[in-house]
């Protein structure tokens, strides 16, 4: 670290504030909703609201059992305050990813020093996946922030025997408001992390006291309670059925929604999670043994190889699972920056953007190669969206990668960084939309022509695309077996199935761009007689 960013607090400060603002907050209103998880957790928190009901959750009129309360909670309370938008959607997220990274720096300040404090919000905030999270109108980040909380506490009651009391009581509170957001993976990964721990330490009556700490789960109980009695009133025992069975258990066990993976997906994912700091925990690993001398590198390592165990067995494996556990790691590289950060990682940041200079390319090949007709008409859009704007931009940004690259002028820690405020500006202004002009413009779009047909019957046929009932402000009902009437929201694909089941039906285009159809059932023809 240079002098001047050693001694002065208004450049520290000052670059704390940008990392965050920049990560979170910049643009989160400047590109449409997505599907599947924005739009679910957007349309559940919509008719929330309509409904005036804040003990159960419903999804196009349907019960939806796929998580607890809290971030619909914070969404409705946002949208009431600033009416049903993008931003008002993703705002509560923004605010949550900001006080994780509030948590990791002053436990880093705490552990280590101010400097160490500084990199690790550089770091963490200009992590790829941590950017996408932070952005997303989704509870990952509240999970992640109740997470940190809950382990960082658990680190400091084995430091600390003399505040024990206070200590777990905070650990409860967290992991009681880690349950309200995602359920039993905000107490199964603290569990194992500190029951793994605290085994090695030789302090496992220690560990014993800490989980059959009374008044701790008094608090959680108290906590958890209400809540839980007032989505029995009103969904019976569908939603303990349907939460703790389909969406924990069967989604452990089992495959959904088409996300299956093996057991070396993470191996691929997690570098990729972790650009453009990827190259770091190669190196971390190459020394492991040498840096788990020291107990917090240990426990904090623990954290990241519980998490990546319990993903990569997981039936169901997705990216952002793996952050679970990389609050710890990035904790990690900002401690060991100057050992832990070589010349040889800024190949993966080169690598990304030049594949993001290449992207129209890669879209257009993939239309080509696609069988299913949506996809090729979604990714056939590709330079409708792009434009001149994004390739300026990934050209610029990959010059500037370069130079940094190539300047000795520039501590290694210093360049990784600078790299990662030119990937956060560069994902979260261009590559977002060109990936939402491609995907969900023509969802909102169409959402926006059914909704200038009011007190008309529209139905969705064959997907699940739940922001188009967010930008059309009202339920669409899944229907299997449309009739004529309807207004029949649907893909390329599934319109060819229609048409195949319905032969004699006239379905009149109301919209027709990227694989995206809105059709009008407006009457029948007669059948033929043969």
């Amino acid at each position: 670290m240079t002098p001047t960013l050693r001694q002065s607090k208004t450049l520290h400060y000052g670059l704390l504030f940008a990392a965050v603002f920049f990560a979170f907050f910049w643009n989160i209103w400047g590109f449409p909703l997505f599907d599947l998880d924005e739009g679910a957790f957007s349309e559940a928190t919509r008719e929330m609201l309509a409904n005036n009901n804040f003990a159960a959750t419903y999804l196009d009129g349907e019960p939806r059992y796929d998580k607890p309360i809290l971030s619909y909670w914070f969404q409705a309370l946002s949208v009431s305050l600033f009416d049903l938008s993008e931003f008002s959607l993703r705002l509560p997220s923004a605010i949550a990813a900001s006080c994780w990274m509030l948590a990791c720096y002053r436990f880093a300040r705490q552990q280590w020093d101010s400097n160490t404090a500084l990199f690790t919000v550089l770091i963490m905030a200009n992590t790829l996946w941590i950017g996408i999270i932070g952005k997303g109108a989704i509870a990952d980040a509240w999970l992640n922030l109740f997470l940190t909380l809950t382990v960082l506490d658990i680190w400091r009651y084995w430091q600390q025997p003399e505040s024990s009391r206070f200590l777990l009581l905070r650990v409860y509170l967290w992991m009681a408001l880690g349950l309200l957001t995602k359920g039993p993976v905000a107490v199964l990964i603290p569990l194992l992390v500190s029951g793994i721990f605290f085994v090695v330490q030789g302090q496992w009556r220690r560990w014993l006291t800490a989980i059959f700490y009374l008044p701790g789960w008094v608090l959680l109980l108290l906590i958890l309670t209400p809540w839980l009695w007032l989505v029995y009133q009103d969904q019976g025992m569908g939603f303990f059925k349907g939460f703790l069975l389909d969406h924990n258990l069967n989604r452990f066990s089992d495959t959904r929604e088409g996300h299956g993976g093996k057991l070396w997906y993470y191996l691929i994912a997690l570098p990729l999670v972790l650009l453009p700091f990827s190259a770091a925990l190669f190196t971390l690993l190459r020394n492991l043994r040498e840096y788990c001398k020291d107990s917090l590198t240990l426990y904090l390592m623990i954290w990241l190889g519980v998490v990546f165990a319990l993903v990569s067995v997981s039936g169901t494996q997705l990216p952002h699972y793996v952050v679970y556990g990389i609050s710890g790691l990035l904790l990690l590289f900002a401690h060991y920056r100057d050992r832990l950060f070589r010349s040889w990682g800024l190949v993966f940041p080169l690598v990304f953007f030049i594949l993001m200079l290449a992207l129209p390319w890669i879209l257009e090949s993939a239309a080509g190669s696609s069988r299913k007709l949506y996809e090729q008409e979604m990714l056939g859009r590709v330079w409708d969206v792009v434009g001149t704007p994004y390739l300026i931009a990934s050209v610029i940004a990959l010059l500037l990668v370069l130079g940094i690259t190539f300047t000795s002028k520039l501590e290694k820690p210093v360049k990784f960084v600078a790299i990662g405020f030119i990937q956060t500006l560069f994902v979260f202004n261009f590559f977002i939309q060109v990936m939402a002009g491609l995907q969900q413009l023509p969802v909102q779009e169409a959402a926006y022509i059914a909704k200038a047909r009011a007190g008309e019957n529209v139905v969705a046929y064959g997907l699940h695309m739940p922001t188009f009932s967010v930008y059309r402000d009202a339920i669409t009902p899944k229907e299997k077996n449309p009739k004529p009437g309807d207004l029949i929201f649907t893909d390329a694909d599934n319109l060819k199935k229609l048409q195949k089941r319905h032969p004699e039906a006239l379905l009149q285009p109301l919209y027709s761009k990227g694989g995206i159809r809105l059709m009008e059932w407006r009457d029948a023809k007669p059948a033929n007689a043969d």
